[in-house]
């Protein structure tokens, strides 16, 4: 694989930036991933989706090689998704809001009517050995799917539907915190 093609890098960069700028993930947080053909490009474990670089970019194969970084630790979920789902891209934020209504509920149903139009019901997934598998099935359904006390994950035709998905997850978070509804 010769490179990360410009429009995978400049997609991710601009994502990326939109993710730390607003505040849904760290400065080492979260993930993203294109799917190209069988395999996929995804950050790297780590990296910082606020200043990403060529270098922070891997190519993962269908059999589980890669070249570039040692891709995320999340490369086996991105790749179920992709298997269940048919996306074309998936996106993982720690949205502050929505993290915290994960705590109360086993679905967040958004009372704003952008959230509910959008996203409807999010599935609140635990965490535990088969968190991977039930968040991709929870995919199926949902646009958008949290789980519970760490973050959560949008899949979209693009990384750009995916940001869409997660913006509005934690508009809808927002607003329930605000008009106090916890759960």
């Amino acid at each position: 694989m010769a490179g990360v093609p410009e429009r995978v890098l400049a997609t991710m960069q601009e994502v990326g930036e939109d993710l730390y700028r607003l505040g849904l993930v760290s400065s080492h947080g979260g993930n993203l991933s294109i799917r190209d053909g069988a395999g996929m490009w995804i950050t790297g474990t780590g990296t910082m989706l606020g200043r990403l670089r060529e270098r922070h970019i891997a190519f993962v194969r269908a059999d589980g090689t890669h070249t570039g970084p040692p891709p995320s630790s999340d490369t086996v979920l991105h790749s179920t998704i992709y298997a269940m789902t048919g996306a074309g891209a998936a996106a993982h934020a720690h949205p502050r809001y929505a993290v915290a209504l994960s705590f109360e509920t086993e679905r967040f149903v958004p009372i704003d009517f952008e959230g509910q139009h959008f996203l409807k019901a999010v599935p609140v997934i635990p965490q535990g050995p088969n968190q991977a598998a039930q968040l991709a099935a929870a995919l199926q359904e949902a646009v958008v799917v949290l789980l519970r006390g760490h973050g959560a994950y949008a899949r979209g035709a693009t990384l750009w539907e995916a940001l869409h998905w997660l913006t509005a997850l934690e508009e809808s978070a927002q607003i329930a915190w605000l008009a106090g509804r916890r759960g």
